[in-house]
């Protein structure tokens, strides 16, 4: 059994246009790429001192 050709050309589904990218996309984007780049800069601040867990830690002295 086949199909009628009219019913081999119509669309299976609903068509619908992808939605643009907005402004609160872009913004969000804008967000989480701040977040990184300063918690990249976090991470190399911590690191320039050394890594915390290989040195104890040892108070300053009590200045009388």
């Amino acid at each position: 059994m086949s199909l009628p050709d009219s019913e081999l050309d119509k669309p299976r589904g609903v068509l619908v246009r992808r939605p643009r990218a907005s402004i609160y996309n872009v913004m969000l984007m804008i967000a989480a790429a701040a977040l990184a780049i300063g918690c990249l800069a976090l991470l190399l601040e911590i690191w320039e001192y050394g890594p915390p867990w290989t040195r104890p830690w040892n108070p300053p002295p009590n200045l009388q």
